[in-house]
């Protein structure tokens, strides 16, 4: 799997050399520190035992972000889903969660689910909210049934904040 997410990454890199490209921890990598703190204690801090390293995330050019914090990219708020406690699917989507814990623009992943959610407040002010889709098994072992579905995300963002974002689903592979 490592070498899967290694081959995937120097793809990402060679499809967008002067990309800024961010590294957000999720629950699978906190899941991975647990095990290592369970059954590996001695190793952690070893630098080719943390993810950066085992990932090669220095040599492609990718920023590590653990803690859970929003990354803002213009006037959008990048998070992985797992910072709020409680689930943000709601009876229509995750979009429309995320929209309803954030009140503000933001996406997210840890659904799996691509979706989208908009309204404008008061002001006229219209705010986006994504859920994405997923690049892993559809139908893992551990959830075989389940609403998710392939996608990405690119996001372009101007000078002054503005963005324009695409949410992919991806389809039949």
């Amino acid at each position: 799997e490592l070498e899967t997410v290694k081959d995937f990454l120097d793809e990402l890199r060679n499809q967008f050399p002067d990309a800024e490209i961010i590294w957000k921890d999720g629950n699978h990598e906190e899941r991975y520190l647990r095990y290592m703190q369970m059954n590996a204690r001695e190793l952690i801090g070893v630098s080719i035992f943390e993810l950066p390293s085992l990932l090669g995330l220095v040599d492609f050019r990718i920023e590590y972000v653990t803690d859970k914090r929003p990354i803002v990219l213009g006037k959008n708020n990048i998070i992985h889903g797992h910072e709020y406690k409680t689930p943000l699917t709601s009876p229509v989507n995750p979009a429309r969660g995320l929209f309803l814990k954030a009140k503000t623009n933001a996406a997210c992943g840890h659904y799996h689910q691509s979706s989208y959610h908009t309204e404008s407040n008061l002001a006229g002010k219209s705010i986006g909210c994504w859920s994405l889709g997923c690049l892993s098994e559809l139908h893992p072992i551990f959830m075989p049934l389940n609403k998710w579905n392939h996608g990405a995300a690119f996001q372009r963002t101007l000078p002054n904040g503005d963005f324009e974002f695409e949410n992919r689903t991806i389809l039949h592979g």
